[in-house]
This record gives C-alpha cells, sequence and structure tokens, in this order.
C-alpha cells in the first residue's frame, strides 16, 4: 500500500510527495495515541472553477500514518463504494490513489436510463460538507476518534480535505444520511430514486414532488446538522443532460479523425490531435467539462503510445499547445515529457509561454498550478526562468515550491533569512527542507526541531520525544518529503500506466475495435473521470 496515495488522494500534488520513503516509528502499526498531540495541518489552494479555489489541508505525517494503521481494519476500508453501493456514485481505487476509471460512464448511463422513467433529475448538494461534519456522529466501530481529530488540531467539528481518510469518515457519515434519505422518501410513497457522489445528491424523481424531495433532502440534513446549499439546486431533463454531456462523444471523434488521418509509413504526419482539442473545447461551454476533455485525452494509451517521431511541428502548433496547456495547466504532467522527447520539438518556442504564465501562476492562490508550471520548465530546463521569479516564489506560502526551491539552493541568504523567521507550526512542511538544506540548522539539530516542528500543542516528554525522534531519524538520513522532478515523471507514468490497465480491463472487446474504425463509427462512452 502507497502512503503517498493516501495522504494525498485524487490530487495530483501526490506525484510530488514520497511519503513512503519516510522512516516511521518501528510500532507504528500500534503507535499509542498518548504519544501523539494535536496537530496543524498545512494549507495548498487547488483551483475549483474560475477564481474559486478549494483549500487541502495536509496532516503532519506522524500522525496520519498512525491514523491510518489505527483505522485501515475498518469495514470496507478500501472499497468505498461497498459502504452503500445501491446508491454510493463514488468508487476510490487505492492502487492509483483515485476514482476508479469507467465508473463515471456507468453512472452517466444510469442517470439517462433513470431520465427516461422519471421526468426530471433533481441535483442538489450540501453546504460546506468537509467542514461541518460532526465526528461525533460518525461510527468508528470501536476504534478511537482521537486519531482523526488529532490531526486538525483536535476539532471534531469538519475534516480536513484531501486524505483518503477524511474520504472514507465523509462517505461513511454519508451512507448514514443516504439510509435515512431512503426511509423518508418510502413513507412519503412518491415515485423517486436517488445517488450520490460525495456531497452532491442525485434524485430522479416527477415534476410534482419537487417540493417534497427537497424538504426530506433538508430535514434530514438538519438531523446531522447540516443544510443544502441554496445556490446549488439545478433541473435536468434528459434532453438537457445529454447535450451537457457531450465530452464523450468529442472524444471519439477525436481519436477517430487523428486515426484517419495517420499515416504509419510517413514521419511527417501533422498534429492534428492539438488542432482537433481547440476546435472540440470551443464547442463545450463549461469551463470545467474543457479542462477534463483536455486532461484526459493526454491520459489516455492513445497519447501515451503514440510515437511522436512520426509528425512534423508546424508553427501553429506551438500556440494551439500554448493555449491548451494555459487552459489546463495540469495538462503539462502528461504532455511535457513527450514532446521534450520529441526531436521536431523546439521547446525554445515555449520559453516566452513559460516565462510569461508561470510569473502569472506565482501571483495567483492556485498552488497546485504553480507546481505544475515548475515540472515543466525543469523538465525543458529553463532554469533561469525559475531563478527570476525566486522572489515571487517566497510570497506565494506554496509550501512544497518554496521546498524545491530550497533543494535546489535557489535561495540566497538573504531569502532564507527571511524563511527562518516562518516559526509557526503551520510551516512545517517548508521548515523540515529548510533544516533539511540549512547546514547551519543541521549542526544545532535538536534545538532546530524544537524551534520548527514539534507541535506546538505538546505538553509531555513523551509525546515530544515521539516527534522528535521521527524528524530527527529522516533529516539525519538526509530523507527529503519531495521527490526531484525525474522521479516525479516516473510516478506520473506509473499511475498513467494503472490507469490506462484499468480502463482497458473495463471494456469489451467491441469498444476496443473503435480505434480500428473510421469516425462515421456511432460514439460509445468512453472512460472519463469529471471531478468535483
Amino acid at each position: 500500500m502507497k502512503l503517498n496515495n493516501l495522504y494525498n488522494f485524487k490530487n495530483a500534488v501526490k506525484h510530488y510527495l514520497d511519503v513512503d520513503a519516510l522512516k516511521m516509528p518501528e510500532d507504528i502499526s500500534s503507535f499509542n495515541i498518548s504519544n501523539l498531540s494535536w496537530v496543524d495541518p498545512f494549507n495548498f489552494r487547488v483551483r475549483k472553477q474560475e477564481d474559486k479555489y478549494r483549500t487541502l489541508k495536509m496532516p503532519n505525517i506522524l500522525n496520519f500514518v498512525a491514523a491510518y494503521e489505527h483505522f485501515k481494519d475498518l469495514s470496507n476500508f478500501d472499497t468505498i463504494q461497498n459502504l452503500d453501493p445501491l446508491h454510493k456514485r463514488l468508487s476510490a481505487n487505492i492502487e492509483t490513489g483515485d476514482f476508479v476509471s469507467g465508473e463515471y460512464d456507468k453512472q452517466l448511463e444510469e442517470d439517462f436510463n433513470r431520465l427516461c422513467v422519471y421526468d426530471q433529475l433533481l441535483k442538489m448538494d450540501i453546504k460546506e460538507y468537509y467542514g461541518r461534519v460532526y465526528t461525533h456522529l460518525i461510527d468508528f466501530e470501536t476504534h478511537q476518534e482521537r486519531f482523526l481529530s488529532n490531526m486538525n488540531r483536535g476539532n471534531t467539528n469538519g475534516l480536513i480535505v484531501g486524505n483518503y481518510l477524511s474520504l472514507y469518515f465523509a462517505e461513511s457519515n454519508l451512507k448514514n444520511i443516504s439510509n435515512d434519505i431512503k426511509e423518508e422518501i418510502r413513507r412519503s410513497g412518491i415515485d423517486c430514486e436517488f445517488s450520490y457522489f460525495s456531497d452532491d445528491f442525485y434524485f430522479f424523481c416527477n415534476r410534482g414532488d419537487d417540493d417534497v424531495v427537497t424538504r426530506i433532502f433538508d430535514e434530514v440534513l438538519e438531523k446531522y446538522e447540516l443544510e443544502r446549499n441554496d445556490n446549488k439546486k439545478e433541473v435536468w431533463t434528459y434532453e438537457s443532460f445529454n447535450n451537457y454531456n457531450l465530452v464523450a462523444r468529442y472524444w471519439k471523434k477525436l481519436i477517430a479523425h487523428c486515426n484517419v488521418r495517420y499515416d504509419m509509413e510517413r514521419d511527417d504526419n501533422k498534429l492534428y490531435f492539438i488542432n482537433q482539442l481547440v476546435y472540440r473545447v470551443s464547442k463545450l461551454e463549461d469551463d470545467k467539462l474543457k479542462k477534463v476533455f483536455i486532461n484526459n485525452f493526454f491520459k489516455t494509451k492513445y497519447f501515451r503510445e503514440l510515437d511522436l517521431e512520426n509528425y512534423q511541428v508546424k508553427d501553429y502548433d506551438y500556440h494551439q499547445l500554448c493555449y491548451l496547456l494555459k487552459l489546463s495547466p495540469e495538462t503539462m504532467l502528461y504532455t511535457m515529457d513527450k514532446f521534450n522527447d520529441m526531436s521536431n520539438f523546439d521547446n525554445n518556442k515555449l520559453r516566452k509561454f513559460f516565462q510569461v504564465r508561470y510569473r502569472e501562476a506565482l501571483k495567483t492562490t492556485f498552488n497546485e498550478e504553480q507546481l505544475y508550471f515548475y515540472y515543466a520548465i525543469k523538465i525543458f530546463n529553463f532554469m533561469d526562468i525559475l531563478i527570476e521569479n525566486k522572489t515571487l516564489v517566497l510570497e506565494t506560502k506554496n509550501q512544497i515550491l518554496i521546498s524545491y526551491y530550497l533543494q535546489e539552493g535557489h535561495f540566497e541568504k538573504e531569502e532564507i533569512d527571511k524563511l527562518k523567521e516562518n516559526v509557526g507550526e503551520e510551516y512545517w512542511f517548508q521548515n523540515y527542507h529548510l533544516i533539511l538544506y540549512s547546514d547551519d540548522l543541521k549542526a544545532d539539530l535538536d534545538n532546530s526541531i524544537k524551534k520548527y516542528l514539534i507541535p506546538k500543542r505538546v505538553k509531555k516528554p513523551n509525546q515530544e520525544k515521539s516527534y522528535m525522534d521521527f524528524y530527527k531519524k529522516n533529516i539525519s538520513l538526509a530523507i527529503p518529503i519531495i521527490r526531484d522532478i525525474p522521479d516525479v515523471l516516473n510516478e506520473i507514468e506509473d499511475y498513467l500506466a494503472l490507469r490506462i490497465e484499468e480502463s482497458e480491463e473495463d471494456f469489451e472487446d467491441e469498444d476496443l475495435d473503435f480505434y480500428k474504425e473510421d469516425e462515421l463509427i456511432d460514439p460509445i462512452d468512453i472512460v472519463m473521470e469529471i471531478e468535483d
């Protein structure tokens, strides 16, 4: 089991970290809760839609691993969907650290089947769900709740976002909510089916039952000290839902177009897929769908196994590619290595793009996009761009990116002295690397750990010893929590290989035949994941 996939589930930032490399206490599987204290997570902001962000909170690693060892034998811990198989849409694969490939397509097909029966889909969600989950209402099956709440400053109101443990307990709580909704619908006597993906609930009902369904949802949530999000109530018909979910058909047509125009005997094929991506994206109105469309194309076996040496690069390919990268920066994780290895690709054509866009990304609050640009710039070896922006990097509060700059020695003494002023516990991630890459701090290791890494709520000698031993051992062994960029690339390649293998197992033979057919074939569903 890779701890990395649990520590940061789903989010691509997991590729940058190597939690598994850290040396844990020999008794971590039976660690006594009294040896741990309340701890502060560090914040990492990721873009949701447009200028909105979600804050991931990454917990103290010792606390997290101890909690994982304590909770890993809970019911359906590694098969979340089995908590509520009739209603839960979310299906997690902890081997890939992502949602199960193909599950979205299955759910979408079922949605259309239900919309043929019922008048409409009524979609509602729970307001600020993770921040409002009351942990005392969770069934811990005789396990100690404190292993969970300790990771969040001892708070029992709210779960920190981003890790698999929080996901599991959030879904466990939703199972109880689902059971209550099911019972209330039965009592009401209306015709209604429902499912849910995390805090998004899908009610398939008839037009006259809107108010009843909404009332049931509100009353059940109130029982759990939760409330509905008034601003996110959507009504879909078969027609409107079908028009919105065009991504699968676009993706299939794109591959078909490319296959028709590819000649394996030539070495000057056109990069037709770039042009087609730009064209198809322009037909999608929703920015979220645009990103899903772009990202998932570049994750496919088709692209990953494409021999780019058989292609030529036109001038317009560069600006169209830059447009796609700007629209969905995550795409850089799945493309830059391929284009960098392509002999006909002129990296310098993208220098100005990275120079400007990296600087602009550093001015935003979207930490993950800053890392995507950093990765691409490292792949293309534009080191001058990294160095000229080091002052902006300091201001981002992106502790992972700052740790990379510390590792590579980009900061001068004045800048390192400024970092040393951040003694708050919430800076523990960058401070770990500050000590690791500062000779003066390592020379006085015990005091450095006490100053920068020991949680501020530690009260007892045995608690201090737990954290001191953990940090001292790993820093003495010179073990970083961040991966070097070649290792990040290896992680991404392994992740994509597992995803492709998983999706192929889900395909039927007739699905695979699609790749041999022309663009006129009727489109069928493909593997897509649209995340909340």
